[in-house]
């Protein structure tokens, strides 16, 4: 089974780090997979922070149609759309695309819990 927090960590790093590359399209997917981690992993605020990333750049973005990630879960359409994501990046593609950059899933800060960590990096006036 795999590691729900672990996973979402690996995701969220890599649609931030997409963002300031400036690339779209991959930190949208990296956010979706990132936010659908969130929520297997019961870190509701971490999946709504990413929603709201993709949606404030993608208005027209499938998840426009759910008032939350957890909500989209539950349609089929958009269970499409994940199971895309998850063919596009595997958890243990992510982690060694991470690995590539020097940095890892658990991240450099032990002591702040993973889900904590994630919504620094995903709110705009907390981002280096």
């Amino acid at each position: 089974m795999p590691d729900h927090e672990l996973a979402m960590c690996a995701y969220v790093q890599l649609g931030v780090m997409s963002d300031r590359r400036q690339q779209a399209l991959a930190r949208d997917r990296f956010l979706l997979l990132g936010g659908v981690e969130a929520c297997r992993a019961g870190w509701p605020d971490v999946a709504e922070a990413c929603r709201k990333l993709i949606l404030a750049s993608n208005a027209a973005h499938q998840l426009n149609r759910h008032a939350t990630l957890a909500d989209a879960l539950r349609d089929a359409d958009f269970q499409h759309l994940v199971a895309a994501g998850e063919r596009y990046c595997t958890y243990e593609q992510a982690e060694h695309l991470l690995r590539q950059l020097g940095l890892t899933p658990e991240g450099d800060e032990p002591e702040i819990p993973r889900g904590e960590r994630m919504i620094q990096l995903l709110t705009p006036d907390r981002r280096e």
